[in-house]
């Protein structure tokens, strides 16, 4: 479920974002669930994303994570106390890799909000695949809210 209040809310207070990012537009990333701390995607692997030895390459799994626990965050900017926020910015993620994810598996990307303090978010997220739940990947990541 798209909560589209939220989402509206959330484009008039920064009317030049772009959401999904442009970048993450090229991995046919599909927005499942963006509500009040919490977000969800999925997407299937491709071919072209894999690294030498044929599963996908860090890199995008990283990429996928970072883009949903920062859709997460922006969930929380209908707070009253972001009402002066200019932009969000990540200021460390960490991620740790458990299983390979492979070229056709569809996986299941999900972001929550820890902890959202007036300069800060604090989000966790994981990266499964969706018919077995195998965990692929999860990380803690914090934001700081520029104002």
């Amino acid at each position: 479920m798209i909560d589209n209040k939220l989402y509206n809310y959330i484009k008039k207070l920064s009317p030049d974002a772009i959401f999904p990012a442009p970048f993450v537009k090229n991995f046919n990333l599909k927005i499942i669930q963006f509500t009040k701390g919490f977000c969800s995607a999925e997407v299937i692997i491709n071919n072209d994303w894999t690294n030498p030895y044929g599963i996908a390459h860090g890199g995008i799994l990283f990429t996928l994570l970072d883009e949903i626990l920062g859709s997460t965050c922006c969930s929380m900017l209908a707070n009253p106390i972001y009402k002066d926020m200019k932009d969000l910015r990540t200021t460390n993620h960490d991620i740790f890799f458990h299983s390979p994810a492979l070229p056709g598996d569809h996986l299941v990307i999900i972001g929550k909000v820890l902890s959202a303090r007036k300069n800060m978010i604090f989000v966790e997220g994981r990266i499964e695949t969706k018919q077995d739940k195998v965990l692929i990947a999860d990380s803690k990541c914090t934001w700081f809210v520029r104002r």
